[in-house]
């Protein structure tokens, strides 16, 4: 009989020991594990680079354990998606609206898991209102600075052409393209603005010719948005004459000294971090959470070298205060055209 009870105590106690290290493991789950899907290439000095960048701020301030996917293709946005899922990170944060359909089917699975769809178009609709949001910088911001600055460049020029090239036609790179054109006509209505696709974030060469056929049709300017593609741009000018104007292009300003003379950026290392603050005190919901020059996320480097870009230096620094202030109303100047 006592051999029994202490048979039955023993027993016990491995139960408990049981339950134990389970509380041990949840504790651990309780980490935040974040991953980050991307289709280019870390390194692009443009978008991907800017998400990767984001991500390595999450880790350093919330401690959090994370893993990525770089060069995503089309045909792999549901399966990386939703493996990052079954491993267990409870937050996935997809890099561009492009995958919003993969997104939505993978969080229909996993209604327990956060899943972030990073994007400049503000315009886009993106959460689910359960466990889908939007990490949104104003891309029709940053596209009207980087309009206004081509506007007063091609003013002192006095020319009446600019151009504006983008990679594949989603709606990030068309509301860029489109405060760009909205920004230029701000400061001259009669400046004619020559827009077109390449339909590629990679092929640095097929945005170049592009850029070339629009400096021969008398574009002394040319804004490029594609990613990684966004040098084609730099490259024409470099070598056919005119000024370039970049998107996220910060780093490439020393590159192209001669050429580049301002760039529009949106730092979203800025506001994934600061949505994530609000995931981690637990005060959070689904929703599109928006942010611009007044948030500090849409913001602008000039060149310091570039003697048209020192003659509208006040005039470009102008404008930007007064998006500030709320003087200026991009959205309203957006909606409205």
């Amino acid at each position: 009989m006592k051999k029994l009870l202490v048979f039955s105590i023993l027993l016990l106690l491995s139960f408990v020991a049981v339950a134990c290290g389970g509380d041990s493991s949840d504790n651990k789950s309780d980490k935040l594990k974040v991953a980050l899907v991307v289709t280019g290439s870390i390194a692009d000095n443009g978008w991907v680079q800017i998400g990767y960048e984001g991500l390595k701020e999450i880790e350093k301030n919330y401690d959090a354990e994370i893993a990525y996917n770089e060069n995503t293709q089309t045909s792999q946005y549901n399966q990386i998606i939703k493996t990052y899922a079954k491993d267990g990170y409870n937050v996935i944060i997809a890099h561009g609206t492009e995958f919003k359909d993969a997104v939505y089917d993978v969080a229909k699975e996993y209604p327990d898991t956060n899943f972030f769809i990073s994007s400049s178009d503000r315009t886009a609709k993106l959460t689910n209102g359960t466990n889908v949001s939007g990490i949104q910088a104003d891309g029709v911001e940053q596209g009207f600075l980087q309009g206004v600055t081509a506007g007063y460049i091609a003013k002192n020029q006095g020319s009446k052409i600019v151009g504006a090239v983008g990679g594949i036609e989603i709606a990030a790179i068309r509301t860029t393209i489109e405060g760009f054109e909205l920004g230029v006509k701000y400061v001259d209505p009669s400046i004619k603005v020559l827009k077109a696709y390449t339909g590629s974030f990679d092929d640095i060469n097929k945005l170049k010719e592009q850029s070339i056929t629009f400096i021969e049709q008398g574009a002394t300017i040319i804004m490029s948005t594609a990613n990684a593609a966004t040098k084609g741009g730099f490259e024409a000018t470099k070598d056919k004459g005119g000024v370039s104007i970049g998107a996220n292009a910060t780093g490439l300003l020393g590159t192209y000294k001669d050429n580049l003379a301002f760039t529009g950026n949106v730092s979203m290392v800025k506001a994934m971090s600061t949505v994530m603050g609000i995931l981690v005190k637990g005060d959070f919901k689904a929703d599109n959470y928006i942010s611009g020059v007044k948030e500090g996320v849409v913001t602008m480097t000039m060149s310091t070298t570039q003697p048209d870009m020192l003659k509208v230096k006040n005039d470009v620094q102008k404008v930007y205060d007064d998006i500030m202030s709320g003087k200026i109303n991009v959205t309203e100047l957006y909606n409205k055209k």
